[in-house]
């Protein structure tokens, strides 16, 4: 058999078969010795690397530039915002309409407390009949405070009403009597109230609001 095999061997077959394992061995080596060095500069393109192989870890730290990243590709979340800083440019960043925060805080005449964007009587004035009350405030430039700016006032300040209600600037038609106005007299420190005919003699503490100022 050996004989027969030996008469069939040529010098064709036998470089054949020797080139065929030179081309396998070579082409083993290339793919388990091939690194940088034997990698041309600028070769390697876009259509060289297979589609989301290349990770985080394949490129180097700080070396991305924003000329790197396309436009309006990263979102909020991709962003830590406590790293974030003032904007540089931002002149305004500290304002409002140009105004900084100490400047927009209320400013309020001497003993008067800030409410509702107001500013209200500290002390209430003594009694007085509706409209001596309207006419006192008309004078200092101030007007009579409404029943939700004093109701406001008194809840967050803690303060109690007068003795038999304060007047309020609330006035409506009467209820009980034809033809007349009544007016709401605030009375507890929650908001109670009762109501009193205007253009009486009755007599109620009362206090005036300003206009508050920055």
């Amino acid at each position: 058999m050996l004989r027969s095999i030996g008469q069939r061997l040529t010098y064709a077959n036998v470089m054949s078969t020797v080139a065929l394992f030179v081309a396998l061995g070579g082409t083993a080596f290339a793919v388990t010795q091939i690194g940088s060095a034997e990698i041309r500069n600028n070769s390697v393109r876009s259509a060289d690397v297979r589609n989301n192989d290349v990770r985080g870890r394949d490129v180097r730290r700080r070396s991305l530039s924003g000329s790197d990243i396309g436009q309006n590709r990263l979102g909020g979340g991709a962003i830590k915002e406590s790293t974030l800083g003032k904007v540089p440019t931002a002149a305004d960043a500290d304002r409002v309409g140009g105004f900084t925060g100490e400047e927009l805080k209320v400013s309020c005449p001497a003993f008067t407390s800030p409410v509702a964007g107001v500013c209200v009587e500290g002390v209430a004035s003594v009694p007085a009949t509706f409209s001596d009350a309207t006419f006192q405030c008309r004078d200092r430039s101030r007007r009579a405070a409404p029943y939700v700016v004093l109701r406001e006032f008194f809840r967050s300040t803690g303060s109690t009403p007068s003795p038999g209600g304060e007047w309020t600037a609330d006035v409506f038609e009467s209820r009980s009597a034809a033809g007349k106005l009544d007016t709401v007299v605030i009375t507890t420190t929650s908001g109670g109230s009762s109501f009193e005919t205007v253009f009486t003699p009755a007599v109620k503490a009362f206090r005036c609001m300003a206009n508050a100022g920055n």
